[in-house]
């Protein structure tokens, strides 16, 4: 017997009223995350990636209009009420924002920040909420927790400051973790130490880890299956190792091209991709990648796409 997935994604439409009309930035996006799995979404900024995570949280803003079905544990989140929204938010999913500086509250303490997560979802009394603060920053490997309570976010690096907002999404135990560029401007040795915590707070936990990056490398380390997005379309979906091995989108094999590595040889040139991302204003052919795409055909540009075996492409490598 199957059980459904934790979390589903089916035909999710992401569209913002603007003064020259309504913008689609994402477009019929599908994808399912396990209880207790780890699924990443790649690409260049503006494809779509944190509005998909927005949709998932319900924060998009007063300007989007969201159609399609977005069910978590079989609720449909989409046609939930506000109040309903709330409840599910730091208490059952929980989400990771880019910047920590900007997300904590410059004039709160730590631990008034971390205690006031339990006792809005948890009733806690503040004694309560405050002894679990301290063990929680101590479970994601903050040094001298009980100190860190007390310390404002400014006084804290920016590592520390990450763990704090990891602390923050799991205190109340949600089942689902949003994490948005969770490593993004960490030196290398605390980036591979926040994705050890991700792997062990998984593992641990049974916590399922939607991961927003554009990091190929965080990928490979922490994720099971992958999604590509470009210009707010779904491009390509398979396992993570398998992606990375053999590519079948010409966007993924151009992102793993222009991919730094160790073994690249001295002085020579990275592959950069040509070009820029569309206009999601503008009509756009019938692949959104075919104007740099160095593999289009004349039949790219005007012949309407499906996504088949995990690909949309017309001419997959």
């Amino acid at each position: 017997m199957t059980t459904a997935p934790l979390l589903s994604v089916e035909q999710l439409c992401v569209a913002h009223r603007t003064p020259r009309g309504d913008v689609e930035v994402v477009s019929g996006i599908n994808l399912q995350l396990e209880a207790g799995g780890t699924l990443a979404i790649v690409g260049e900024s503006g494809s779509g990636k944190s509005q998909t995570a927005l949709a998932i949280m319900g924060l998009n803003g007063p300007s989007a209009c969201l159609t399609g079905r977005v069910l978590f544990d079989g609720e449909n989140l989409l046609t939930a009420s506000p109040a309903r929204r709330r409840a599910l938010r730091g208490a059952r999913i929980a989400m990771v924002f880019q910047d920590p500086m900007a997300s904590l509250n410059p004039y709160l303490r730590i631990g008034l920040q971390l205690a006031e997560v339990l006792e809005t979802h948890r009733g806690a009394s503040r004694s309560a909420a405050w002894a679990e603060a301290a063990r929680t920053l101590d479970s994601v490997r903050v040094s001298a927790a009980r100190e860190r309570l007390n310390q404002y976010p400014h006084e804290l690096s920016g590592g520390m400051r990450q763990r704090v907002m990891i602390a923050m999404a799991i205190i109340a135990g949600p089942q689902l973790l949003i994490a948005d560029e969770p490593t993004t401007a960490l030196d290398p040795t605390v980036q591979a130490q926040i994705l050890a915590l991700l792997d062990e707070l998984r593992r641990d936990r049974g916590l399922a880890i939607l991961l927003i990056t554009h990091d190929l490398g965080v990928v490979s380390r922490l994720c099971e299956q992958t999604l590509v997005m470009y210009a707010g379309k779904l491009v390509e979906s398979a396992p993570t190792q398998q992606l990375l091995s053999r590519p079948r989108h010409p966007y993924t094999a151009a992102l793993l091209r222009a991919r730094p590595s160790m073994q690249h040889p001295p002085g020579l040139r990275l592959d950069a991709l040509p070009g820029q991302p569309p206009d999601l204003r503008q009509t756009m052919p019938a692949c959104r990648f075919a104007p740099r795409c160095r593999y289009a055909q004349p039949d790219c540009a005007d012949v309407p796409l499906q996504f088949e075996r995990g690909v949309l492409c017309r001419h997959p490598l």
